[in-house]
């Protein structure tokens, strides 16, 4: 039972990294975008440790937390996502795995949302990846006031666990 757990995993793993290549291969020649930024709590993290105990493909760390307009701000939304565990460390990079993450940030009681993914670079002993740096994922899409929504994600996360959300959509 637990191999096809494990197995329908990594399948969901291949199937969010095609989409994210399939999104990337369609280059925008408009110039013209929007920002804006979001400021996320510290998220809430649950570990799903599929197959053998400690890190192995398919693991998937769901989280979710609340959004602001303004650090310390009222509410104004929540992120939901998943991290699926999709390349163990190397001998070349022992410290470091891949992740599949897909994140859906709601507003406007989900009536407007927007959905990121992308892969990237996890220590492999954290559930989140370093403070200070900034990762970058694809915006695949949107609904309500961001339907049709491309671009680019920038989260940063914050020395106290929190995140600094900045998106960058095409018009």
């Amino acid at each position: 039972m637990g191999l096809i757990v494990a197995r329908r995993a990594i399948a969901s793993a291949a199937l969010l990294a095609s989409a994210l290549m399939a999104a990337c291969d369609h280059r925008s020649t408009n110039s013209s975008s929007e920002t804006f930024t979001v400021y996320e709590d510290a998220p809430t993290l649950k570990l799903l440790d599929l197959g053998p105990p400690g890190n192995s493909p398919g693991d998937i760390y769901h989280f979710f937390a609340p959004l602001h307009s303004s650090p310390g701000g009222p509410v104004t939304g929540e992120v939901f996502g998943s991290k699926t565990l999709i390349k163990m460390a190397t001998d070349a990079n022992p410290n470091l795995e891949t992740r599949a993450t897909v994140l859906f940030f709601t507003f406007a009681n989900h009536e407007d949302q927007i959905v990121a993914l992308g892969a990237l670079d996890y220590p492999s002993t954290a559930g989140e990846f370093d403070a200070g740096q900034p990762a970058v994922r694809a915006i695949l899409g949107g609904t309500g006031k961001y339907m049709g929504a491309r671009g680019q994600l920038a989260s940063t996360r914050n020395a106290d666990g929190s995140y600094t959300q900045v998106f960058t959509l095409l018009k």
